[in-house]
């Protein structure tokens, strides 16, 4: 339970963390309001904050809907809207309170609790016994939560029952609509689940030897990329907008045009990571871990002070790019940097063939370094590889050295 000093402490608390997150002064007073009513309901029910779920918060918006009829004598002119304006200041309030918030729903059912059981071993169990990355745990419990719920009947009868030929139904619904290098990963994924469930004792024969995964070659495709004046149209065009946003979205694009970056390692740029002295670059690699030098050139240390100085916001997160609008925090996603550059791609009326993410300014720079004459060893330490195999997959961008070095044919010979 919530006492009145308690709570008048964490109303405080929370009025320092919107104005932190760069909230106007009225959006503060209106959370505020909203939050203290909710305090109030807390303290009658005796209830604490911490301990506030889904369901105590419907009741809450029950009673507030009530009281709203017998005021008014009628129902808000618009429902959603009401319930907006009553519960976003407390969605906040709980979710500085709680950490994160609403709370993931809970299971309803016995076969419910049972996959999030079961699921939970799985993932415990890739991160101790084969320490895979994040990303990849994630995937894999994703797909095993998707196969879980597709089978038939109630766990753990359902697994008893487990043939190769329900597998291969499953893989072959899901696989229609998804490309072959995905279905790859499907396919290994439902191995990983397969595995474990053997390994545990769930399943009595090991069927992961019996999923039959896609033959994908590597370097079969050619990467999607962006023709170096698309580059100068699309710098050029950010380049005229001087506002807070633009200066951000320009330092975004040069980072990602210059060095070849991933999406996820301009995200995660810190301010630590800037040396202004030395004029050097430091690089977190997403995929694989490690950190890379690299050198800053006056362009690009230009583009990122313009934005520090002009355009970002105050913010106690140390990414270098912030949000713009409340909350003022770093991006949570990559799909922020997609945004970024397909606005630009559809001002300058840019229309490419295949992938249209910043991913395209990484296979560029692949190019034009090769064409540069660069060493594919270079490459890949600029790109941030461990081997040259995965650099080498760019050698079929540089098009016109293949041309250079190709063969002649001879002609057949004609009887005069």
């Amino acid at each position: 339970m919530v006492t009145q000093s308690q709570g008048s402490l964490l109303l405080a608390r929370f009025e320092q963390h919107l104005i932190g997150s760069g909230f106007t002064r009225s959006i503060v007073a209106h959370h505020l309001d909203r939050a203290e009513t909710f305090l109030s309901y807390l303290q009658q029910v005796g209830l604490s904050a911490e301990a506030v779920t889904s369901e105590h918060f419907a009741r809450y918006l029950r009673r507030q809907l009530r009281r709203y009829r017998r005021k008014h004598g009628c129902s808000p002119t618009s429902l959603t809207s009401w319930r907006h304006s009553q519960s976003s200041g407390i969605y906040r309030f709980l979710a500085f309170v709680q950490g994160s918030w609403p709370p993931a729903p809970p299971a309803t059912s016995d076969h419910e609790r049972s996959i999030h059981s079961l699921l939970s071993a799985f993932e415990q169990g890739l991160r101790q016994r084969r320490a895979l990355a994040t990303a990849t745990i994630v995937g894999q419990v994703e797909e095993a939560a998707r196969f879980l719920r597709w089978l038939p009947g109630e766990l753990p009868a359902s697994l008893s029952k487990l043939e190769i030929r329900d597998v291969d139904r499953y893989i072959k619904a899901r696989a229609g609509a998804i490309a072959r290098s995905t279905c790859r990963s499907l396919c290994n994924n439902i191995r990983s689940l397969l595995r474990f469930l053997h390994q545990t004792g769930r399943i009595r024969r090991d069927l992961a030897a019996s999923v039959i995964v896609p033959t994908c070659y590597r370097h079969e495709g050619i990467p999607s990329t962006i023709e170096p004046e698309q580059i100068r149209a699309i710098v050029a065009n950010v380049r005229k907008d001087r506002s807070p946003c633009g200066l951000r979205n320009y330092a975004i694009l040069l980072l990602l045009a210059t060095y070849g970056l991933r999406a996820g390692e301009v995200r995660r740029l810190q301010l630590e990571d800037i040396d202004w002295r030395g004029e050097r670059l430091w690089i977190r690699h997403s995929k694989t871990g490690a950190r890379s030098c690299l050198p800053l050139l006056p362009v690009v240390g230009q583009a990122l002070l313009d934005y520090l100085q002009r355009g970002r916001p105050p913010c106690k997160d140390r990414e270098v790019f912030i949000r713009l609008k409340a909350p003022r925090c770093a991006f949570l996603t990559n799909s922020t940097l997609y945004c970024v550059l397909r606005r630009q791609l559809a001002q300058v009326g840019i229309r490419l063939n295949g992938k249209r993410g910043p991913h395209i300014f990484r296979h560029a720079r692949a190019a034009s370094l090769l064409r540069s004459g660069v060493p594919l060893k270079t490459i890949g330490d600029v790109l941030g590889h461990r081997s040259t195999s995965s650099t080498a997959d760019y050698l079929k961008l540089a098009d016109q050295e293949l041309r250079a070095v190709a063969l002649s044919i001879p002609l057949p010979e004609v009887a005069p």
